[in-house]
């Protein structure tokens, strides 16, 4: 299968755009807060330095990227733990990966450092272009193997159509046809309420490329789910607010930088242990089960597969059950924490009353849904 087209609105910088790329983000003024975050104790020209030293995409993740993560994991998490690396060790083909979203850029980043520490090929990662800006984060995330998923809420339906029909073609073309991989979240933004799904519609856009042959169509994408679990959640208090604001009768408009906020927020704040579990690969005997159901049933289907397989390997923390009986007024799961574990987490929830307080939002309202976001992964780990 031969797919054409001109990608150049979505693909990643090549190899021979690296260099072009390095000089604007060297010149661009935001470089400097941006170094002090990523390098903390070294001077803003040695920075430039390592960065004009990075010819390739290969150069910049391990010379920045590489040591960018490992400075967030040392800082700002007790323990991160990877699984499963050795179910994804094919030199044969290339690999779909999608897992559950709890941030926004820190989850695809993870991935990276894993399979770069496990000297395993990195992957592109698909990104909205909401999230894109400054012109400086489109910069480095292009040099950094990003797709861009065009996301417009004014478009016509067969305008959405044909952006949904380009993207599949390309992750196609370069997973069949290039052998690369490429990560992508398991829905549109990030998991708010703790509930891990995998969205249909986009299973269904994947069927916009390919053969028309549900099995064989998936079976040649090499479907690998991974599962990520913070044992503090990135941003909990900004999700519970956000939620707690949608839910009131004033329709909710994102604040100006909301996204960026967002981003730094969860790079910098606290995590406490962090799982990641490259999930059990997708079988071509699965797909041919899947294949036999009524067309309209199939997306559906191996979405709740892929869903399967990521709270199966879901980790889940003493924060996750503790809520779970918080929210629930019950001690089903009292083994599972000591005193040490609540009064770690009452701490936290005691902050964030604080920040509810201080956002103006209802603070019982944003409270339950905080203790709904550690709460409902132990729901749907008691489902599967």
């Amino acid at each position: 299968m031969v797919i054409e087209g001109n990608f150049d609105d979505i693909r990643a910088y090549r190899d021979d755009e690296i260099p072009a790329a390095i000089e604007r983000i060297v010149s661009d003024p935001l470089l400097v807060p941006a170094a002090r975050f990523a390098f903390p104790d070294v001077d803003i020209e040695v920075v430039k330095g390592i960065l004009r030293e990075c010819k390739t995409t290969y150069d910049i993740q391990a010379k920045v990227m590489y040591h960018v993560v490992n400075n967030i994991v040392k800082s700002t998490a007790s323990s991160f733990e990877s699984m499963g690396a050795e179910r994804v060790k094919s030199d044969s083909n290339g690999w779909l990966f999608i897992s559950n979203h709890r941030d926004i850029t820190l989850d695809a980043m993870l991935m990276q450092f894993v399979l770069f520490r496990h000297q395993l090929p990195t992957t592109d990662i698909s990104l909205g272009d909401n999230l894109l800006s400054p012109d400086i984060v489109f910069e480095i995330c292009k040099a950094n193997n990003m797709v861009r998923i065009i996301r417009k809420d004014d478009v016509s339906q067969r305008e959405f159509l044909e952006n949904s029909r380009h993207l599949a073609e390309y992750i196609r073309l370069r997973i069949v046809q290039e052998g690369r991989s490429l990560w992508i979240a398991q829905r549109n933004g990030r998991t708010k309420d703790g509930y891990d799904m995998t969205e249909p519609g986009l299973i269904k856009m994947f069927t916009l490329s390919g053969t028309c042959n549900f099995e064989d169509d998936f079976a040649e994408l090499h479907i690998a789910p991974v599962a990520i679990s913070y044992e503090f959640e990135p941003c909990d208090i900004l999700k519970a607010i956000e939620l707690c604001r949608r839910q009131s009768e004033e329709p909710y408009h994102k604040a100006e930088n909301e996204d960026l906020i967002s981003i730094l927020t969860g790079l910098k704040s606290y995590k406490g242990a962090i799982n990641m579990t490259f999930c059990e690969p997708i079988r071509r005997e699965e797909l041919h089960t899947i294949a036999e159901l009524p067309r309209v049933e199939q997306c559906k289907a191996l979405a709740e597969l892929i869903d399967s397989r990521i709270h199966a390997e879901y980790k889940l923390y003493a924060n996750n059950y503790l809520a779970y009986d918080m929210l629930h007024a019950t001690e089903q799961f009292a083994s599972k924490y000591d005193m040490v574990d609540r009064e770690r987490f009452e701490q936290h929830l005691a902050k964030a009353r604080e920040a509810f307080a201080a956002a103006g939002v209802d603070v019982e309202c944003a409270y339950r849904f905080l203790l709904g976001i550690y709460a409902n992964p132990v729901e749907s780990k008691l489902k599967y």
